[in-house]
């Protein structure tokens, strides 16, 4: 036996000599990983570069509508930073990001953990909770509206009653403007289904022979649970964290139709109050679009996409050297 696995390994060693450089040069694992990206690599090259480097060049000009850009340096950012909305829109964001990401995460990986046992209709409650996440923002903001209408038919509003709580005025509270950004984070509890489903891929993938060897050595469910799944989900932790959190920084359309709803003034004519009463709606991107596109300011805009692209790479960056101290890759143990 050792002796033809010897004579395998001299055929294959022989067979990448015959074979010329190209050949050899494909062979490499390296080179097919980026032939098999190199759609990805083509598409941002053609349609996504030039417009990266024409926004990184427009935030350094003052732009408006009508003329050419002006070359102002780094007047923008000094604007921005000095800017209050732009200041209590970073405040807005580290509130909703931190929180909707929590709700995410927790929420998903409760439901893959009840919903990866087998029982009857497990598949069917998978479905249920997993296709509100393939609907479009508009659609479940418009949805949400009704949910926290103030008036008395609104559905929480509704619930509260049950419990001899007044109702609350949820978009548009003038006392407590607050209150309509946890509106916004609540809304969260309606895409749980999308971490869910990649969170039971997650466990799937765990082997049995681990659970069986822990309730050999007596291990009861809170001990599996930390000592075995949890370590085995630190790479599924990581993907999720980061793609929520990268969807959190970008939310729009949700925001956009609570504020529309909430003052009643986004309409013809109406659009300057995009932000809410207050700004209490102030989010990047509504933030981005009054400036950029209704004040048709497209260097301050530019400078603003600009810093929100740098958060979301130094939080991704964040999130990876921390996980990056307890990710438990199962192969690197093998």
């Amino acid at each position: 036996m050792l002796t033809l696995r010897r004579s395998n390994l001299y055929a294959a060693h022989a067979h990448q000599k015959e074979a010329g450089p190209i050949r050899r040069f494909l062979m490499k694992e390296k080179v097919a990983g980026y032939l098999f990206i190199s759609p990805w690599i083509i598409g941002f090259l053609l349609f996504y570069l030039y417009p990266l480097l024409d926004t990184f060049y427009n935030s350094f000009t003052e732009y408006k509508l009508f003329g050419d850009p002006q070359w102002i340096g780094l007047q923008n950012y000094v604007n921005l930073f000095h800017d209050p909305t732009f200041g209590q829109t970073c405040l807005h964001m580290v509130i909703y990001v931190s929180l909707a990401t929590i709700i995410y995460m927790v929420g998903g990986l409760g439901l893959a953990l009840l919903l990866s046992r087998n029982f009857p209709g497990n598949h069917v409650f998978r479905i249920i909770f997993y296709l509100p996440f393939l609907m479009v923002g508009v659609a479940i903001g418009s949805m949400f509206v009704q949910v926290f209408n103030a008036e008395d038919y609104g559905l929480l509003n509704e619930i509260l009653a049950l419990f001899h709580i007044a109702p609350i005025n949820w978009l548009a509270n003038y006392d407590h403007p607050i209150i309509g950004l946890y509106a916004l984070i609540f809304v969260n509890f309606w895409f749980t289904g999308g971490t869910m489903l990649i969170f039971i891929a997650g466990l799937k993938g765990i082997s049995q022979t681990y659970y069986e060897a822990a309730r050999i050595d007596g291990a009861g469910p809170w001990q599996r649970f930390w000592s075995i799944t949890l370590p085995l989900l630190t790479p599924v932790l990581l993907f999720n964290t980061v793609i929520t959190l990268i969807g959190h920084i970008q939310v729009f359309d949700t925001a956009l139709i609570f504020a529309g709803q909430g003052t009643g003034s986004i309409g013809i004519g109406g659009f300057t109050s995009v932000l809410g009463y207050h700004d209490s709606w102030s989010v990047f991107l509504t933030n981005l679009f009054r400036d950029a596109f209704i004040y048709h300011n497209y260097g301050y805009g530019s400078a603003m996409a600009i810093i929100i692209f740098l958060i979301t790479l130094v939080l991704t960056g964040v999130v990876l050297i921390i996980f990056q101290r307890f990710t438990y890759y199962e192969s690197e143990n093998r």
